[in-house]
């Protein structure tokens, strides 16, 4: 007997219907289960994301190796000793100033005592 002979007979066979109190059990039982389960909520990003991952593994493969080589690049940077200094010593509650206060005072006189340029009109 091959497949197909095998299939058509069991197609020929008739359903066999599952008892009332069966189905209660099995879909009370499949409600608690639903019920019990905590998911995870993923954010969108990684929604839309993960089945292009899961299904394609070269996919998964270049985000990984992107990963890393920013890694890497981000380690391998030099950083300015300066930079460091300077964010050591920042103290969020005080303004930063790109000029003394003084340099400030100059700038703010010599835009007082500039005249205001002439406006040409157009006829």
């Amino acid at each position: 007997m091959n497949d197909e002979l095998l299939e058509q007979k069991l197609r020929e066979l008739p359903v066999p219907e599952l008892p009332e109190a069966w189905r209660g059990e099995i879909l009370s039982a499949a409600r608690r289960e639903a019920r019990s389960q905590h998911r995870d909520v993923w954010p969108s990003l990684l929604v839309l994301l993960r089945p292009l991952c899961l299904r394609n593994p070269v996919t998964s493969g270049a985000m990984a190796t992107l990963w890393l080589l920013i890694f890497l690049l981000k380690s391998a940077t030099p950083v300015d000793p300066v930079h460091l200094e300077l964010q050591a010593h920042l103290d969020p509650d005080q303004p930063v100033h790109l000029f003394s206060i003084s340099d400030e005072k100059l700038l703010a006189q010599l835009e007082q005592d500039q005249p205001e340029p002439q406006r040409r009109q157009i006829p």
